[in-house]
């Protein structure tokens, strides 16, 4: 898929993965859409794995936004307490589309939380709680962050 084709994929409100080699581009086009979606209207959470990896697109981290922090586990008694706090409530009721970059480093079980976590703050049972999801990065680059003696448990698995 070409470049404007992808952008044109995430125009339209699509969530997607936009992966590539380096150097293919990646960087390129989520620029633009970043800003060719903010002028639209469409409100945008750029995020990465890493602190450097979100200084780099201008974003923060998905740990830092989504107020998972580093857990691992999510309880119920979590997202009671997620749920009352008004600024990270507002946070994800005032985001249409969310960036995440170097995908490739989070777990499916981060996925899986933060999944859990926007369904319940936007009260909404789509996936994501209806937030447009870019999964940006390069599977064959950095694997998961892992603890311990755990098995890497991969994003896309």
């Amino acid at each position: 898929m070409k470049q404007s084709q992808a952008l044109t994929v995430m125009m339209r409100g699509k969530s997607v993965f936009l992966t590539g080699a380096p150097g293919a581009g990646k960087s390129y086009i989520l620029h633009k859409f970043v800003q060719i979606a903010g002028r639209s209207g469409k409100r945008v959470a750029v995020t990465a794995r890493t602190g450097i990896a979100a200084t780099h697109i201008g974003g923060m981290t998905i740990h830092a936004w989504s107020g998972l922090g580093v857990r691992e586990v999510l309880s119920a008694h979590d997202l009671d307490v997620f749920s009352a706090r008004d600024r990270l409530v507002k946070r994800f009721l005032s985001t249409d589309v969310l960036v995440i970059d170097e995908v490739s480093m989070l777990s499916g079980r981060f996925l899986d939380m933060l999944n859990a976590v926007a369904k319940r703050l936007r009260d909404n049972q789509e996936p994501f709680g209806g937030l447009q999801v870019i999964l940006v990065g390069d599977m064959f680059q950095l694997p998961p962050v892992n603890r311990g003696n755990t098995a890497i448990d991969f994003a896309h698995e």
